[in-house]
């Protein structure tokens, strides 16, 4: 999975990239004519892989990753002008860093700190990229359809059109209900407004009583927007100390979690993620993929020789597997299933791919 951080300048982003990759990249980095993206590959923490590991001790663990990318700061207005736009397409969920601090000596462009207003401003952005992006290519297709009327051509420009009237009246693509054959249609274009975003405001010290319940700083746009916020300052310091001395520091500000736990539940649940374990010879490997996806779109995630090969999956729940604490005594106890490639993988779901070489 990937996630591109962006926003408005002055908002923690890289901030927000250091607690979620455990980075140490200076904030003001940006400031320096310095625009290149930061990236960074972070595991994810898996406490039902570290327990399946600890049944082999033998076997290496080996964790799920996730892509992040931090954008320099977008000037308000110029996201459909951005250079960055490939790095917000390439994304499978859009992370947008939203100020809610005060601070005298980084003013707000706008003059005042307002969570919401930045927030529908962007959502209102990414609409029009994608409106522009919609009309140029219904223009050339006009044109292209003018001297040879293509079926296939009709079908993205009757799709197009709808998209249009969609976004003309102010509506983010994600609220668009398409059939799946349209939805394929449109794919290639990686709209903007159309993409699992996650919207994260970045509070003062003030504010973090409020860091639980963010509805409170703000409001989700719609369908397949989530909402968080973190205090990048306080937080920040806490990364520096020892791990016994963090969650005392945390309960003294009322918080239960680092924003990075509370990110992973939040993206998984928005982009609709979940998570299989494969036991190799050498390795226990944690993998992710989409809800809905079958044993055999599994497979050609762990590698595309196994999806040629399928025969069957051989699947334990992780919670039968660990209460009975091998493949063999699950065997025994009934609670290893032998599974097509049609079985809708569960999450948590610990599979043995046979396949033919």
């Amino acid at each position: 999975m990937r996630f591109t951080l962006f926003g408005y300048p002055k908002t923690g982003k890289t901030t927000l990239f250091n607690l979620l990759t455990d980075a140490r990249i200076e904030v003001k980095a940006f400031d320096d004519l310095n625009k290149q993206p930061n990236l960074r590959q972070a595991h994810v923490p898996d406490d039902r892989l570290d327990a399946v590991s600890a049944l082999f001790p033998d076997k290496e663990k080996k964790q799920a990753d996730i892509d992040f990318v931090d954008l320099a700061g977008t000037a308000f207005g110029e996201i459909k002008n951005s250079s960055y736009l490939n790095h917000l397409r390439t994304a499978d969920g859009l992370v947008h860093v939203a100020r809610g601090f005060a601070h005298e000596q980084v003013p707000h462009p706008k003059g005042s700190v307002d969570a919401r207003r930045d927030i529908a401003a962007m959502e209102d952005e990414l609409l029009f990229a994608d409106l522009m992006s919609v009309e140029a290519r219904l223009d050339k297709l006009d044109k292209d359809l003018a001297r040879n009327p293509d079926p296939e051509g009709v079908k993205e420009r009757d799709v197009l059109k709808l998209l249009h009237d969609h976004l003309g009246q102010g509506q983010a693509l994600r609220t668009a209900e398409l059939s799946p054959a349209l939805d394929k249609i449109i794919r290639p274009f990686a709209f903007l407004s159309r993409k699992p975003i996650l919207h994260v405001i970045n509070v003062g010290e003030a504010d973090i009583p409020a860091i639980p319940t963010p509805g409170k700083l703000a409001a989700a746009p719609g369908p397949g927007t989530a909402l968080l916020a973190f205090c990048g300052t306080v937080e920040s310091e806490i990364m520096e100390l020892e791990d016994e001395e963090k969650s005392t520091f945390l309960a003294e500000y009322g918080l239960t979690e680092l924003s990075a736990a509370r990110f992973l539940k939040t993206a998984y649940s928005l982009l609709r993620v979940i998570t299989f374990y494969t036991l190799g010879e050498k390795e226990v490997k944690a993998w992710t993929i989409r809800e809905g996806q079958t044993a055999v779109q599994a497979a050609g995630a762990v590698h595309t020789d196994i999806a040629k090969g399928f025969i069957k999956a051989e699947v334990s729940p992780v919670e039968s597997l660990l209460e009975a604490g091998s493949i063999p005594a699950a065997r025994d106890r009934g609670t290893v299933r032998l599974e097509g490639r049609d079985y809708a993988v569960r999450d948590g779901d610990v599979i043995y791919f046979r396949f033919s070489k």
